[in-house]
């Protein structure tokens, strides 16, 4: 990918701390591989997939693993903003096709990226169908990539559209739960760790964001 096509490089760059806490969660997750880690928040706009943009960004660099960053937020999804990808895929290649085959790499960083569909908002799918795919998904990458990142949607509010990142949760090696300083109440951080929990979920950690997000991006 040409320098031009990822601007939102440089953003991800100067995250503090990210390298430590990608450290924190692979000790977390006993350095198993191949891992995967799922990057929630109790609520919407929190930063999440920021942060896990930075951490497959940083992961990616280090030269060593395989890394794909899967964008699991169908419904307002951002990740693909911070690369300067288009949304290129329909629902229904999505849900039909393979993840070798629907990834799209970059290639500066040696990372692979599987972005939202882009037709999400009139599809006609249910959230078992979907959640099915987004689960297809992460039991394909285990075979291929030593470290998966998926940014899912926020726990709430819950929407029948969503891809619910609680059944998704119990499926991954470890779980970072992102709040945005200042606006998220410890209640609700509460309620949805508890709820994750509940599942099998291994939460390796909360992130306090301080970072604002790019314009036009939903995280």
């Amino acid at each position: 990918m040409k320098n031009k096509e990822f601007q939102q490089r440089q953003t991800l760059d100067q995250i503090t701390e990210i390298k430590r806490i990608l450290a924190a969660a692979r000790h977390g997750m006993d350095n198993r591989m191949p891992a995967t880690l799922l990057v929630t928040s109790a609520g919407q706009e929190e930063g999440k997939s920021l942060v896990a943009s930075a951490l497959a960004v940083s992961a990616a660099r280090g030269g060593d693993n395989r890394v794909a960053l899967l964008d699991g937020n169908w419904f307002r999804p951002a990740i693909h903003r911070f690369f300067n990808l288009d949304l290129n895929r329909s629902t229904q290649q999505l849900m039909d096709g393979e993840l070798h085959h629907l990834v799209r790499q970059v290639e500066a960083i040696s990372l692979d990226i599987l972005t939202a569909p882009a037709d999400f908002s009139t599809h006609s799918h249910t959230t078992d169908q979907i959640n099915l795919t987004i689960k297809r998904f992460i039991e394909q990458a285990k075979i291929t990539y030593d470290l998966t990142i998926i940014d899912s949607g926020a726990l709430f509010p819950t929407n029948r559209f969503m891809v619910d990142p609680v059944e998704i949760s119990s499926l991954t090696t470890g779980v970072i739960v992102v709040i945005k300083s200042g606006s998220t109440s410890r209640q609700q951080v509460k309620k949805a760790i508890k709820i994750m929990e509940t599942t099998g979920a291994n939460i390796l950690g909360v992130i306090s964001n301080h970072w604002q997000l790019p314009t036009g991006s939903q995280g």
